[in-house]
């Protein structure tokens, strides 16, 4: 059998699927780098400003500086540990390219879907950084992850289910989805070619952890 990213990681991909109702999901080495390339493949480039809550794992910030994104920190409401529409507006400039929201262990601002609006009306790229919110839902039934663009989700030791290490990208958007596909496959334009549409890299996932996911999933409940 395969050892490396091949048919129990597709499995795992479309139980996430499933599980946060998303139409595409892509799984990673780690919950860092699915911030990373969910950014890339969102459009933010280096020296692009990124609006980024000071209540954060060091991982959310790292990830944009990875690439050479600028976060730019700001405050978050003590209510709900996340950044609210009233600090966007303070802080967002000529320079803000998107806004970093972090769920905080499944929670949210109250004014989300009027952040949603904000950042459409102004242009603004809206990411989830939902890492410890897989099976957390907005009062509307939206999976936590799916109200920007993209959404991503960490399996490292803490997490709500564990593959050791691990991320995963959740999205709605064909484009953004095809983006992350080449980025985390050394810029391929399809599984195994040589055909390189873009510059890439090599964070795939192994059906080792797959296996371990796909049964930590499904006793999600217990």
């Amino acid at each position: 059998g395969w050892v490396t990213e091949f048919k129990k990681t597709f499995e795992f991909q479309d139980l996430i699927k499933d599980f946060t109702g998303a139409k595409h999901c892509f799984v990673v080495n780690n919950g860092t780098i699915s911030l990373t390339i969910m950014a890339m493949a969102a459009g933010i480039k280096s020296g692009d400003e990124v609006l980024v809550p000071n209540y954060t794992m060091v991982a959310t910030p790292n990830s944009l500086k990875m690439f050479g994104a600028e976060p730019k920190f700001i405050d978050v409401d003590p209510k709900t540990l996340c950044i609210s529409l009233d600090e966007i507006k303070k802080n967002v400039s000529s320079n803000t390219k998107a806004v970093f929201l972090m769920n905080a262990n499944g929670r949210y601002p109250a004014d989300i879907n009027a952040i949603v609006s904000y950042c459409e009306d102004n242009n603004l790229i809206l990411l989830e950084d939902s890492a410890q919110a897989l099976g957390s839902y907005y009062p509307d039934g939206i999976h936590q992850g799916r109200k920007g663009i993209a959404g991503s989700f960490s399996f490292s030791a803490p997490k709500i289910i564990s593959t050791g290490q691990g991320g995963a990208i959740i999205t709605d958007d064909d484009e953004l989805a095809y983006n992350v596909s080449r980025l985390k496959d050394f810029g391929r334009s399809g599984g195994g070619n040589d055909v390189h549409e873009m510059i890439g890299f090599n964070f795939k996932f192994t059906d080792i952890q797959a296996v371990l996911g796909i049964n930590q999933l499904k006793r999600y409940d217990e």
